[in-house]
């Protein structure tokens, strides 16, 4: 299976420091394995999740009226470590199913 190349951008981001993070919306406990929604945006180069959601607050697309260059992204978290050596999750396996340009 061949990995787009959103998919391979959006693979391996860092979601937050630790082994746990929260729902943005909801304020969930989420864990390695939990099944996420991240909102990412795009400024040039750069990739930053602004927006963290669970399998219940998780919503499949962007809002019509989304003017900023970002993309909606679906995955797993996993846990890693980052090259300072200390401990993160990030997003696994993510494909992204909606985006604005």
């Amino acid at each position: 299976m061949k990995l787009s190349l959103e998919d391979a951008l959006v693979s391996g981001i860092p979601i937050g420091p630790g082994q746990v993070g929260h729902c943005d919306v909801c304020g969930a406990c989420l864990r390695p394995n939990h099944r996420v929604e991240v909102l990412v945006l795009i400024s040039g180069s750069e990739i930053d999740v602004t927006t963290t959601r669970c399998a219940s607050c998780s919503k499949g697309e962007l809002h019509p009226e989304t003017t900023r260059a970002c993309w909606l992204a679906r995955g797993r978290l996993a846990g890693a470590v980052s090259a300072s050596g200390r401990s993160q999750l990030i997003l696994s396996g993510a494909s992204v199913i909606d985006r604005v340009e």
